[in-house]
C-alpha cells in the first residue's frame, strides 16, 4: 500500500521554517536582511498560533507515495505538525529567558492532546512522526517522545534513549544559497579558480570548535578562501559566488555535527569536504555520498598541510565525476511546493516508509512481551 502526497505543503512549510542552521543561523546582523529571514520572522507567531488547531495528518501508503487519509483506522502513520524548533526560536531563544515559558506551555498542550488520543495510546507513539530539527527543540518534554519517529538534522545533542538512526529520519537543511541551475562551463574544473572555500562563523560550540583551528591552518594559504561571515544578504551573495567559483567547499561541524553549508555546497556543485567525526546524512540509503564528497576526521584535517596536499593532488577526472554526480543529486535537496518526485519532501516520505516495518515489529512484540527488554539483558 503506498500514494500521492496530499500533506506535502505542511512538510515543506515546516522544514523551511524549522531547520537548525537553515533558519536559526540566518538571523540578520550587521547588514541587510535576507528576504527569507524576514518572511519567516513575520510568519512565526501566526504559524505557532495555528499549529495546535491544525490537528494530525493521517498517512497511508499506496505504491511509492504517501496519501493523507481522514480515517485514522486506515492510517499507517500519524504526522504531528508541531513546529517544535520554531517554537524554541520564537519563545525566548536564550534558554534562561522567561519567555521560554511559552515554549513549555505549547509542549504541554501538544503532549496532552497526544496522550488523550487513542491512536497514541494504541502504539505508545511509535507510529507518530514528530519534527525536531533544532537540538534544543521540545527540550521540556522530549523524554516523552522516545518511542516516536523523529525528524532530526543530526544526533549531536540527543541522548541515545531519545533518538537513533534506526528509528528516526535525518532531514537536510534548507539550503541558503540559490541552486546553480546554469552550471554549464565547458571546463568546470579549470573555470573554478579557488581550490577550497569556506565562509561562516568560526566561533562555535562543541564539535564546531574545529572551525577556529582550521582557520589557523588554512587562512592565507594560496588558492584558499577562508572567510568569516554572518548570514546577511551580502554574505549569502558572497557565499554563492565563492562556492560557484571553487572546486571544493569545506564543511566543518557547526554547534552540532551538521550545518546547512553542506547542502549549499551540493546545490552549488562544489565538491564538499566534510570534516566531522559524528555526522549523519539524509537519504543515505539511496545516496552514496562518497561518490560526490570527501570525508576527513577532525584529527586528519588538523594536521598542517594535510587538506591542501590531498585536494591539490586530487585527480581532475575524479573531480569531474563528482561534479556530475552533484548535479545529478541536487534535486533531492529542494524543498518546494508543489513537491515533485525525488525532491526533499518526497525523499522524506520515502524514508518514513522504510521505518514503518520496524515500527510494526516493535508494536506487535510489545503486545505480547512481559519482559520487554529481555534481549538486552543477555
Amino acid at each position: 500500500m503506498y500514494g500521492k502526497l496530499i500533506l506535502s505543503v505542511v512538510f515543506f512549510l515546516l522544514l523551511a521554517d524549522d531547520g537548525y542552521g537553515g533558519t536559526a543561523e540566518r538571523g540578520a546582523r550587521d547588514g541587510g536582511e535576507h528576504p527569507a529571514v524576514a518572511g519567516e520572522r513575520r510568519g512565526e507567531e501566526a504559524a505557532q498560533r495555528r499549529v495546535l488547531a491544525h490537528g494530525f495528518a493521517l498517512v497511508r501508503w499506496e505504491r511509492e507515495e504517501a496519501v493523507r487519509v481522514l480515517d485514522p483506522e486506515a492510517a499507517d502513520a500519524f504526522y504531528v505538525p508541531f513546529f517544535s524548533s520554531l517554537s524554541f526560536n520564537t519563545h525566548g531563544h536564550n534558554m534562561t529567558d522567561p519567555a521560554t515559558e511559552g515554549d513549555r506551555k505549547l509542549q504541554v498542550e501538544i503532549m496532552d492532546m497526544l496522550h488523550h488520543s487513542k491512536y497514541w495510546q494504541r502504539s505508545g507513539g511509535r507510529d507518530h512522526v514528530i519534527p525536531m530539527t533544532h537540538p534544543n527543540a521540545f527540550r521540556f518534554l522530549r523524554q516523552e517522545l522516545n518511542a516516536s519517529i523523529l525528524i532530526v538534522a543530526d544526533f549531536g545533542r540527543y541522548p541515545r534513549s531519545l533518538s537513533t538512526l534506526s528509528k528516526d529520519i535525518v532531514a537536510p537543511y534548507v539550503h541558503v544559497v540559490d541552486t546553480y541551475t546554469n552550471d554549464t562551463a565547458e571546463d568546470p574544473y579549470e573555470s573554478r579558480k579557488t581550490l577550497l572555500f569556506f565562509r561562516g562563523s568560526t566561533v562555535r560550540k562543541d564539535e564546531g570548535k574545529v572551525r577556529a583551528n582550521l582557520e589557523k591552518i588554512l587562512l592565507g594559504q594560496e588558492h584558499v578562501r577562508y572567510e568569516r561571515g554572518r548570514p546577511t544578504t551580502h554574505a549569502i551573495q558572497a557565499s554563492t559566488e565563492g562556492m560557484r567559483s571553487s572546486k571544493f567547499c569545506l564543511h566543518p561541524a557547526g554547534d552540532t555535527p551538521s550545518s546547512c553549508r553542506l547542502f549549499d555546497a551540493i546545490v552549488s556543485h562544489c565538491v564538499p569536504v566534510v570534516v566531522s567525526d559524528k555526522i549523519e546524512l539524509p537519504f543515505e540509503d539511496e545516496i552514496d555520498y562518497t561518490q560526490c564528497s570527501l570525508f576527513f576526521s577532525d584529527s586528519e584535517a588538523l594536521q598542517p598541510g594535510f587538506l591542501i596536499e590531498k585536494l591539490s593532488q586530487f585527480p581532475k577526472e575524479k573531480w569531474l565525476e563528482m561534479w556530475r554526480n552533484l548535479k545529478n543529486i541536487s534535486h533531492h535537496f529542494e524543498f518546494q511546493f508543489p513537491p515533485a518526485k525525488g525532491d526533499a519532501v518526497d525523499m522524506l516520505w520515502r524514508q518514513l516508509r522504510r521505518k514503518l516495518p520496524g515500527v510494526q515489529l516493535a508494536l506487535h512484540r510489545s503486545h505480547r512481551l512481559r519482559v520487554p527488554d529481555w534481549w538486552r539483558r543477555r
